[in-house]
């Protein structure tokens, strides 16, 4: 019996930690996406202009471009393209230094 119980620990302490780095991935990857939105946005911010934007045409091409923008965004996250997130998880991972060690 008290092996089964310290089976079931073992197990609930590796499943905390793999929801703690899967919460790390996600919040790696949702800076990524904030980064790609703005970068986006910046570059894309004379693409959509229309003539009239207090009408009806303009709005909409506010909304299509930001559409564009998180979905570009969005992809650009997903697939790390900009490396913020491999740098955050870098971060994280990283082992301390030793004292004495120079960076």
């Amino acid at each position: 019996m008290k092996v089964d119980a310290m089976m079931g620990l073992a197990g609930q302490a590796m499943n905390s930690r793999q929801k703690q780095d899967m919460k790390k991935e996600q919040a790696a990857v949702d800076f990524e996406k904030i980064f790609a939105r703005q970068l986006v946005r910046e570059m894309t911010k004379d693409s959509f202009k229309m003539d009239d934007n207090s009408g009806v045409m303009g709005h909409s091409g506010n909304m299509y471009r930001q559409f564009v923008t998180d979905a570009l965004a969005g992809e650009l996250a997903e697939q790390r393209k900009l490396g913020m997130a491999d740098l955050v998880t870098r971060y994280w991972n990283r082992q301390p230094e030793e004292p004495g060690e120079e960076s």
